[in-house]
């Protein structure tokens, strides 16, 4: 990455501030006036910042500036991070939802969603290191930063107590790790304390938005309470132009420290939606160690219209990509039924039912063939 220092806004900066993300997380850009002395803008972008915001807070941070810059002005990345006037002309169309998930209706206390039977979303957060303008959360209140209180946690910790069957915590939000190791290690220790709990999971955009984040004092902290739950980052990462060498540096640091990494995004238009943008960010991942976990399809959110892609082409990316890359590299193709219907699992149609025991199979290369089930006489 080309040196910060060359850049008005942080001449002054040194090398272990930069380095430091806590730094990074209070210097993120969110003004127009910020983000023009680092990349140009063109008048949708210069718009969309000025309208836009109103919905959703601009907030990207010293890392992603500066890879922006480095990428050009044509990067995807410019796209996923910097508002655009299109985020306006869907903001009110009743085609699309406020809230896909309908997170409020299965949350039996704040910061708290048990949509299905054995694992919760705890977010610990309200916010991120940089707000992703395809945010499907966007209902989220970005205006003010607001952490759990211990009183809230409490009544958590007791939830998960009294109920048993859930085995799974997901930190999420809002990005889980904004939050410092102290809080975090608050909220680790607890669960490590509930016998039921065996499963822990951090989802994050941190390792990409503002990889510093990644420390060895995480890590060992971390480190201790493995013998209670397995822990696993499951890092959101929408192009492989996102994968800095610093990227690169603290996944290896996760991966060799014995957590497991898992990769997921959502299927973007004018970002990810072709099938060499998809193989070749899966394909890296698995070569630094991270399983595609969710391809998620497109969130019909409003303001989000720009970014749809139609499920008849996300169909078709998922047939064009299966079999033709190493089998670790195909996530599961979800989506995210509106109204709180939960994930489903989305595949082209390679097995039909002609008849009982009678079916038509399809192969990946389009071929096929019939098949009549065996059953063994009685």
């Amino acid at each position: 990455m080309e040196s910060y220092n060359k850049i008005p806004l942080w001449k002054d900066i040194k090398s272990e501030e930069w380095k430091n993300w806590k730094w990074q997380l209070q210097n993120v850009i969110t003004t127009k006036e910020q983000l023009s002395q680092i990349i140009e803008l063109n008048n949708d972008e210069k718009n969309g910042i000025e309208k836009a915001t109103e919905y959703l807070q601009m907030k990207i941070s010293p890392h992603i500036a500066l890879l922006i810059k480095e990428q050009g002005i044509e990067t995807t990345l410019k796209k996923q991070f910097v508002p655009s006037e299109k985020e306006i002309e869907s903001i009110e169309d009743d085609k699309l939802y406020d809230d896909v998930n309908a997170d409020d209706r299965y949350s039996p206390m704040p910061n708290l969603v048990h949509r299905y039977p054995t694992k919760v979303l705890l977010f610990p957060s309200n916010y991120c290191g940089c707000y992703c303008r395809y945010c499907f959360r966007r209902k989220l209140a970005r205006y003010k930063e607001v952490l759990i209180n211990k009183e809230e946690y409490e009544k958590i910790f007791e939830y998960l107590k009294n109920n048993k069957q859930i085995d799974e915590v997901i930190l999420s939000g809002g990005d889980p790790l904004v939050i410092n190791d102290e809080h975090l290690e608050f909220i680790v220790s607890n669960l490590a304390k509930i016998p039921s709990i065996k499963i822990f999971r951090i989802h994050t955009r941190m390792p990409i938005t503002i990889p510093y984040r990644i420390t060895d004092n995480l890590i060992n902290m971390l480190k201790k309470y493995k013998k209670y739950f397995p822990i696993y980052f499951v890092i959101h990462i929408d192009t492989k132009n996102e994968i800095s060498e610093e990227t690169k540096e603290v996944i290896e640091k996760l991966v060799d420290n014995g957590f497991m990494c898992l990769a997921q995004c959502p299927l973007l238009k004018g970002i990810n939606d072709s099938e060499d943008s998809l193989k070749d960010l899966w394909t890296e991942l698995v070569r630094l160690r991270v399983k595609p976990y969710y391809l998620f399809h497109s969130d019909p959110v409003k303001g989000l219209g720009h970014f749809v892609v139609s499920l008849e082409r996300g169909l078709e990316i998922n047939k064009n990509l299966f079999d033709k890359m190493s089998g670790l590299a195909m996530p599961l193709y979800c989506f995210n039924v509106p109204n709180g219907g939960g994930h489903i699992l989305l595949t082209y149609p390679y097995v039909k039912k002609i008849d009982e025991g009678h079916y038509e199979l399809t192969t990946f290369e389009g071929d096929t063939t019939k098949y009549y089930e065996y059953k063994e006489d009685i």
